[in-house]
């Protein structure tokens, strides 16, 4: 099993900091970067395809070596299946990084996305995957540590507290292979944890009502985290926000079944995770502010969109989510 590849497409912050902790394992296993720009592949080519961490700025850089990597979309490109796979590319542009390779993927393939929002796997089953019978196992990961790139080949990691969460999305257990959660879990920079499935529901779900307030405000404002505890106007719209995701999270089919306390997706509490979180993060720069600063897509369909779009299934209206939605994809034309 230690011969088994781990894939992973998407080099940004998260993909390149789960690489690294991957191949610093005792008994690493092999793994591939998945590539699709020829810029960045020839960079990390010259840099002797090494990647770093370091803890802090000014820590120690560990560099770890023996990647394997896929330009996608070469004539000559593998036609070999591939069995685990963590995607770390941005939420809307899943269906399009997986479409080049989608025949590599099959029942025996687990694919785990580390990504903002939510959506993402109904997408892919509707768009690449849409034969249950032959359709990956999900997991999804919600990342808690704070880490950034310096660099293509060397990612900053805030600090050693932070962790990962993980879990399996198909409540089906008997087609669940364990290697790629196995992995994961004995990383001691990642920190992992694997969840039940109404555990990694609860944390996706208290994640979402953060981003859905702080990801649009912070990026249509151009202000740091910190700013919307700051700013007292700001206080009534956030509040407004959290009272459409919470009637919608409370009334989500899914949840219906799942043992969970409904008071931790009431107002308040979704309020006091915000609130939380802002703290934590207050010199942070949210990566959707960054998106629109840099003239990149968003993921705002994702998040405040997903809040709507369910709303609409459910019969709850979100004028305040659709409003920061629309917002956000005028600012990005």
């Amino acid at each position: 099993m230690a011969n088994r590849p781990v894939y992973i497409l998407g080099l940004g912050s998260i993909g390149s900091f789960i690489a690294q902790s991957l191949r610093s394992l005792a008994v690493p296993p092999p793994v591939t970067l998945l590539v699709h720009r020829q810029s960045l592949f020839k960079e990390l080519s010259a840099n002797d395809w090494k990647l770093g961490l370091r803890v802090g700025e000014a820590g120690a850089l560990k560099q770890s070596s023996g990647f394997n990597a896929e330009l996608l979309g070469k004539t000559n490109s593998s036609t070999s299946p591939i069995r685990d796979l963590i995607v770390a590319v941005k939420a809307s542009a899943t269906v399009t990084a997986l479409e080049p390779f989608k025949d590599r993927i099959g029942r025996d393939t687990t694919i785990c996305l580390f990504q903002n929002g939510l959506g993402q796997i109904d997408d892919l089953n509707e768009r690449l995957f849409p034969d249950p019978s032959t359709r990956p196992t999900y997991m999804c990961g919600v990342i808690r540590h704070g880490v950034y790139l310096k660099s293509a080949s060397e990612a900053i990691l805030s600090g050693p507290n932070g962790c990962v969460d993980v879990g399996f999305v198909d409540g089906d257990s008997t087609r669940r292979d364990r290697f790629l959660v196995d992995t994961l879990v004995r990383s001691p920079i990642l920190r992992c944890t694997e969840l039940r499935k109404a555990d990694l529901i609860k944390v996706q779900l208290l994640k979402l009502a953060t981003n859905c307030v702080l990801n649009p405000l912070t990026a249509l404002l151009d202000v740091r985290n910190g700013e919307l505890l700051e700013n007292s106007a700001l206080q009534p719209l956030q509040r407004q926000l959290l009272e459409e995701i919470s009637a919608v999270f409370q009334n989500l089919p899914e949840m219906k079944n799942l043992d969970y306390d409904r008071s931790q997706f009431s107002v308040t509490s979704l309020e006091t995770t915000l609130h939380d979180t802002v703290e934590k993060t207050a010199h942070n720069s949210s990566s959707m502010r960054e998106d629109v600063r840099k003239g990149r897509s968003t993921e705002i369909d994702n998040i405040n969109g997903w809040i709507v779009k369910r709303g609409k299934e459910l019969g709850i209206d979100c004028p305040v989510n659709t409003c920061l939605t629309q917002l956000i994809l005028a600012k990005n034309r």
